[in-house]
């Protein structure tokens, strides 16, 4: 297999990006105003002194052009991006690495390469809509990314793979096992897919699955975000999509909000310049805007009331509580929804969670949709463990695959 030459945004772009940079008002903010909630101008002031004097795309590239570029055009004409990356010496499972949102390949920066050390090939593509991977013109959905990731695997010579994955990555991957069985050796996610909450059916749930669908719950009815690129997608993106620093701070918000181990300024702009840069805010919204009528809930469902939940204020849940009172406090979750529950997957999987992640599935949980056999909580962590901890995430893969 040959790499691609990566597409080098063109330095006049670069340069009117940082002139725009350069000229960045934040708004002013009386004590009064700055004390509303959302991310303090401070932190802002800071991710945008980074992007202004240290910040650099180009090394961002470098690191993408070193681990190996690769582009394939799909039966369609869509064109799908992906970093594959051959360790020097392959002794274990080639990996394929799935992203989310909002970010894409390069959440797997710092990751690759310890996978490469440990004997791990590696292939990163880019979600249609991300990146260089261009969107379909009709639906967009998790099915059609698994057929394109399991196309791509073939073509760079891998016809047995694991899989790791987080965010809506963990349902890409879903699909993937469900589709094509033969070639998946195991999974390894960081989530539930959380759209599979809306098929648990809350009166025969756990007190620890209760809790958790009222922390999926809280934290989707208070999610600017959730609400932005389900209801309001082609407004929001039309307003981010022209403003760099706005995109990051939108952004980086999320970044911060999600994590419990500090991320990189760096990688909290890379992540932002990448959609500004490729024109892809809009259609990175996709898997949200297109999917969610089929998510078993309508808006409603995501609750208002506050004084309804089970969870505490960080929205992460416990798993502590007595059944009734955490059955009360599910007790907005339909249980019609439970028709479309997809098939089990019988693959071997694994489960990494951040303690500190929007909401902590339990293993019970997990074990309804996967064979869950081996179940880490990690030390520390949130959202973004490969942009958090990659070591960590990186010696819980590697652990899991040598048992194989």
């Amino acid at each position: 297999m040959t790499t691609s030459p990566l597409p080098r945004v063109p330095q006049d772009v670069l340069d009117t990006v940082s002139d725009r940079i350069a000229g960045v008002r934040l708004p002013r903010l009386v004590p009064t105003a700055a004390a509303a909630p959302g991310p303090a101008q401070d932190r802002q002031r800071s991710l945008l002194n980074r992007w202004r004097d240290g910040f650099d795309w180009r090394a961002i590239e470098d690191r993408v052009e070193a681990l190996g570029y690769h582009e394939t055009t799909l039966a369609d004409g869509r064109t799908l991006a992906a970093i594959v990356a051959r360790a020097d010496k392959s002794t274990g499972a080639p990996i394929l690495l799935i992203h989310g949102w909002p970010d894409s390949p390069l959440r797997f920066l710092d990751l690759i390469p310890l996978l490469l050390d440990a004997g791990h090939d590696v292939v990163a593509p880019a979600i249609p809509g991300f990146w260089y991977s261009t969107e379909p013109e009709g639906e967009m959905s998790r099915d059609l990314a698994a057929e394109d990731f399991h196309t791509l695997m073939g073509e760079v010579g891998y016809s047995r793979f694991a899989v790791h994955a987080g965010d809506w990555g963990s349902a890409v991957a879903q699909s993937i096992a469900q589709s094509h069985p033969d070639s998946v050796v195991a999974l390894h996610l960081t989530d539930v897919p959380f759209d599979l909450a809306y098929t648990i059916d809350v009166t025969d749930c756990s007190p620890a699955e209760a809790l958790y669908l009222t922390a999926i719950e809280k934290f989707g009815a208070g999610a600017l975000y959730l609400t932005a690129n389900t209801m309001q997608p082609n407004l929001i993106a039309s307003v981010l999509a022209d403003t760099p620093f706005g995109l990051a701070a939108w952004l980086g918000s999320l970044y911060d909000a999600w994590s419990d181990t500090p991320i990189a300024d760096d990688h909290v702009i890379a992540n932002a310049a990448v959609q500004y840069l490729t024109g892809t805010v809009r259609s990175s919204m996709r898997l949200y805007s297109e999917p969610a009528a089929g998510w078993g809930a309508d808006e409603s469902d995501w609750g208002t009331d506050e004084s309804d939940w089970g969870a505490d204020e960080s929205g992460a849940g416990s798993w502590e509580g007595t059944a009734a009172e955490t059955a009360d406090a599910a007790g907005d979750w339909s249980d019609g929804g439970a028709d479309w529950a997809p098939a089990r997957v019988e693959l071997q999987r694994a489960s990494a969670v951040s303690p500190a992640d929007l909401a902590m599935a339990p293993r019970e949980l997990a074990e309804r949709f996967f064979a869950v056999e081996r179940f880490t909580i990690m030390p520390r962590g949130g959202h973004f463990a490969a942009l958090e901890e990659p070591a960590l995430l990186a010696d819980d893969i590697v652990g899991f695959l040598a048992q194989l």
